[in-house]
């Protein structure tokens, strides 16, 4: 019904029955009443159509405003996603350089370890790492 009340045939037809309600001029009670009666109709119908064109502008409006809605979330969204990338290569490189270090302090001790054991009055001595396992797979 909100449909056709907008529509305008349903609008034109209104008019027309106003037109001919005003154009209609009787001195007849019973066709008074009955005019006073239909013009009372087609002004609760009339206010109605505004009610339903208010509302379907403030409709159209509150859409709008929906749709930008979503359009700010979905660049939000581009934004997070691009971040979470930037965020991920980011980790993967410090990865990479914690692995270098964790080799590099690897190598330090063992030369710190290696110098444990220099001799300098002419003895070698030579150090077997891990004795005890080469020992028991003998």
């Amino acid at each position: 019904m909100k449909e056709h009340y907008l529509t305008t045939q349903h609008q034109n037809v209104v008019q027309k029955c106003i037109r001919w309600m005003k154009s209609r001029t009787t001195t007849d009670d019973t066709t008074k009443t009955e005019a006073s009666e239909l013009t009372e109709i087609l002004n609760i119908l009339s206010g109605g159509i505004e009610a339903l064109i208010n509302e379907s502008q403030n409709l159209t409006i509150e859409a709008s405003q929906q749709q930008e809605k979503v359009k700010q979330i979905e660049e939000q969204s581009s934004t997070m996603k691009i971040s979470a990338e930037e965020s991920q290569s980011l980790l993967q490189g410090f990865k990479q350089n914690q692995d270098i270090l964790q080799q590099e302090i690897m190598s330090l001790n063992e030369s710190v370890d290696d110098m444990q054991y220099v001799s300098y009055d002419g003895t070698f001595i030579w150090k077997i790492s891990n004795f005890k396992e080469k020992m028991s797979k003998i």
